[in-house]
């Protein structure tokens, strides 16, 4: 059941836009508001014309209406004016229904219900809701003196049992799905946040071109390792793509993008799990090899460089083939700009004796 709800209210959430999980949680909980109240006015406009009283008839129906454009001001975000409009109208409706058919019908409940939805609903600010919160008081003490001290307009009979069953069960309904709908909701939006904030995370994580990990999530990898009391074995590479600035220039952009997505795609498949690989800038991968020597590392590197320049990438009517370089060391976790630089030199010594190379 709670599946459901929540894959229901997820459902309409996507049909509003909000800018917060607060907002979505005022717009749930001020929409279930407005809903309850555009059902009682419903049922009270068919129930007072089936007793053939036409001017409650026509006050409830000016309620339905006012419900609809107080639903028109939540979509537009109004919520304070709704909140208000809404307490004034279930204030309003409490008084002309009392006075019409008698206190006695149990017309406060509606006025209970709404002070509820002062506490729960953080539709305004909270000295705005205090200040309902008191004219709903202040309603029901003038419903008591309406009850002992006048006489209703209208004496609706047998009828008075059907109200007083409807009154009574439409507020303790009301009173429930606040408080379910309330847990509900807080645990869905919390769901929501958690999985926004791990999107985001992820996306401020990796290049957004090749889908590897970036330059950023590289510096807070290595700051985590330099701080790790546990001994690790660590080989570290630098890998550039050979003459990229040729290939941009002759083919475009577009080719030289398609090129950095296939070699990051075959340098991650050419690497076991435990092993990584960054875009550290323009043509340049940063990979580091778990648990290795720098000789099982020069073979996985090799056999990495192999599979690239054997990847052919169809451009122009021709099958475009591209090489790289590698250059390879130990990483020494307690200095690691200075591994980087090791290994950067050494592809740049592996450029100078002809590219398609590793170096160790």
């Amino acid at each position: 059941m709670k599946e459901r709800l929540e894959t229901f209210l997820g459902r309409f959430l996507s049909r509003h836009t909000a800018k917060s999980g607060d907002e979505e949680y005022l717009f749930l909980f001020s929409s279930a508001a407005c809903f309850y109240a555009a059902s009682t006015h419903l049922f009270l406009i068919f129930f007072h014309l089936a007793i053939d009283i036409l001017p409650l008839f026509l006050i409830y129906l000016f309620g339905f209406l006012t419900d609809l454009f107080i639903w028109g001001l939540l979509k537009r975000g109004y919520y304070t004016l709704s909140g208000i409009l809404l307490s004034l109208l279930v204030m309003f409706h409490a008084v002309i229904s009392s006075i019409g058919t008698g206190a006695d019908k149990l017309y406060f409940l509606y006025l209970l219900v709404a002070f509820v939805m002062q506490l729960i609903i953080p539709y305004a600010r909270v000295r705005i809701r205090v200040l309902m919160s008191v004219a709903l008081w202040a309603c029901m003490v003038a419903l008591l003196f309406i009850q002992h001290f006048t006489t209703p307009i209208w004496d609706i009979g047998r009828a008075s049992i059907a109200i007083m069953l409807f009154n009574v069960h439409v507020s303790i309904i009301a009173v429930a799905v606040q408080v379910t709908l309330g847990n509900v909701v807080r645990d869905m939006i919390m769901r929501l946040k958690s999985t926004e904030l791990e999107e985001l995370k992820n996306e401020s994580n990796t290049d957004a071109l090749t889908g590897l990990f970036n330059r950023r999530y590289a510096d807070i990898f290595f700051e985590t390792l330099s701080a790790s009391r546990v001994d690790q074995n660590w080989c570290i590479a630098m890998l550039d793509i050979d003459d990229f600035k040729l290939i941009n220039d002759t083919y475009g952009h577009q080719v030289g993008d398609d090129i950095l997505i296939l070699i990051g795609n075959t340098a991650k498949a050419s690497l076991r799990k435990t092993d990584l690989v960054f875009r550290w800038g323009g043509e340049e991968f940063l990979i580091l090899l778990k648990d290795t020597d720098i000789s099982d590392a020069f073979n996985i590197l090799d056999k990495m460089r192999s599979n690239i320049a054997s990847e052919c990438l169809e451009t122009h009517g021709k099958n475009l083939s591209v090489t790289v370089t590698i250059g390879v060391c130990p990483l020494d976790i307690h200095n690691i700009s200075q591994s980087i630089s090791t290994c950067d030199r050494l592809m740049y010594k592996g450029k100078t004796l002809g590219k398609n190379i590793v170096l160790m």
